[in-house]
């Protein structure tokens, strides 16, 4: 369904009169920073509920109050200047939300650390990009105690009580800025090679994302978001950033679980649900689902395959609410497929390009599946408005909806055939019992290499090997076959993936 985007723009002040020269005010007094998107919801929308964390409930005059406090706080008794690089390993919650626009104000560069991260690689990153400081959660499993970089380090529990012990009528002031730092998120993470994707923020730079999210899903219209997914994913942080530029309410949640992830549905009235397809599925297996999220309006989900089988569930229960996005860190959110798009393909459809973007797909085979490739003014740093590989292969059908057909690097050779583990996944997960699957590669002294899988059933259902050999047997090659099946949970990151190791 396609909205009038000037209608939208309108109704969120961006292109009235008085909100041109509110945005203008804001961009002098700030800079081209998050602060400004702040400090301009905070102008709108004073009384109105930011950010429900299991610790305050803020409208956005006392979110931003906080945010120009943290600022001036981390300026003072941490000497951090335009130009200095911060490391955040913390998950959701209400000082990690507000240190993002408060570094941003000072120009400090922002290191968003997964903290699935090991220790040595932390260490690596810290010294790599000659860290000044460290804030962290000492809930992390290691411990703060582990890390050994020679940078100053602070416990957000700390840096709380600092913050909110503060004489709320000081009188401070910020140094004039002109131009935000960069914030670079790591991404792979899954595979255990992780690279660092960065961008530094513009007026213009995300503005055609930012119109598709208004134009074709509705975005303006919803009124608050549920915000599972950690800052440090692309996705979690674009959220993140749209919601406060657009006044939602935001409701923070440090830990995916999916009970506690209905009943602050249900209890919030959540209207937007942005989360990856296996935390969609987990949801569903829990007792009431559907009158706890009845709320939904819109489910935004990407990060990973969604599977045929979850877009039915969801439109059985709650209606044409599904949207499908993909994108990658590096090169952002750029295909999207709408709930009428799902609807009309009897295979999960990743959508067409949004306005802005040019995608092509390079080294077909005889079937048409080839790599992936995407141009667009949004990418990181170094790589925007320039061609780039996905890595995905893709099928485009004669009506310009892109398919997914796995990963360029996912060909296993088994007993000299091809085998691919995303096709024998996607096989497994069409099965009504299967709530997720893992297939991975082991080597094997015989064949050089054979596929096992892992797989988690619903709670109610159980399953034999044989009958799962059966199912699979007219879906997948003889290659493809799985040596040996496990029956477990699947292990997933803090960003709601399946471990590819």
């Amino acid at each position: 369904m396609h909205r009038s985007l000037f209608r939208a723009l309108f109704n969120l002040h961006f292109i009235t009169p008085l909100g041109l020269i509110r945005w203008a005010y804001c961009l002098v007094s700030e800079g081209v920073t998050l602060m400004a998107a702040l400090k301009f919801s905070a102008r709108y929308f004073p009384t109105k509920c930011a950010v429900v964390s299991e610790r305050l409930v803020m409208n956005y005059s006392e979110l931003y109050q906080y945010a120009c406090r943290l600022a001036y706080l981390m300026y003072s008794d941490y000497n951090l200047r335009q130009g200095d690089t911060v490391a955040m390993l913390c998950r959701n919650h209400t000082v990690s939300l507000l240190l993002l626009p408060a570094l941003s104000r000072l120009g400090v560069n922002v290191l968003l650390l997964n903290t699935d991260l090991g220790t040595e690689k932390i260490e690596e990153l810290l010294n790599r990009n000659s860290c000044k400081l460290l804030v962290y959660d000492k809930e992390r499993k290691d411990g703060r105690s582990t890390i050994t970089s020679p940078y100053p380090a602070i416990d957000t529990d700390i840096l709380y009580e600092k913050l909110f012990a503060k004489n709320e009528d000081n009188v401070f002031y910020l140094p004039q800025i002109f131009h935000g730092p960069a914030i670079t998120v790591m991404t792979g993470g899954t595979s255990g090679h992780y690279t660092e994707a960065t961008r530094h923020p513009s007026v213009t730079q995300f503005l055609p994302p930012f119109f598709a999210l208004l134009r074709d899903i509705g975005i303006g219209d919803y009124n608050s978001v549920f915000l599972a997914l950690p800052f440090y994913h692309g996705f979690g942080l674009a959220t993140l950033i749209v919601s406060l530029l657009m006044g939602k309410k935001i409701c923070l949640m440090r830990h995916f679980d999916a009970d506690q992830a209905l009943r602050m549905i249900r209890n919030e009235e959540v209207e937007v649900l942005p989360l990856v397809p296996v935390m969609l599925s987990r949801l569903w297996q829990q007792e009431g689902a559907k009158e706890k999220m009845k709320s939904l309006r819109c489910i935004l989900s990407g990060g990973d395959h969604l599977d045929h089988k979850l877009v039915e569930t969801t439109r059985s229960q709650l209606g044409d609410v599904l949207y499908n996005l993909y994108g990658t860190s590096e090169a952002g959110f750029f295909l999207l497929a709408t709930p009428d798009d799902l609807s009309r393909h009897t295979e999960t459809t990743l959508g067409k390009p949004i306005r802005g973007v040019k995608c092509k797909v390079v080294e077909k085979d005889a079937e048409g599946v080839g790599t992936l490739w995407v141009r667009s003014g949004w990418a990181m740093t170094g790589r925007n408005d320039r061609w780039q590989s996905t890595g995905d292969l893709v099928l485009l059908d004669s009506n310009g909806y892109y398919f997914h057909r796995g990963r360029r690097d996912g060909l296993v050779v088994c007993g000299g055939e091809n085998a691919w583990p995303d096709n024998v996944m996607r096989a497994l997960n069409l099965h009504p019992a299967i709530v997720a699957s893992h297939v991975y590669a082991v080597p094997h002294p015989e064949f050089g290499n054979v596929l096992i899988a892992r797989i988690e059933l619903r709670k109610d259902a159980s399953l034999t090997t044989a009958e799962i050999i059966e199912w699979l047997r007219p879906r997948v090659s003889r290659a493809e076959m799985p040596h040996e099946i496990i029956f477990g949970p699947i292990r997933i990151s803090s960003t709601g993936k399946v471990y590819s190791r």
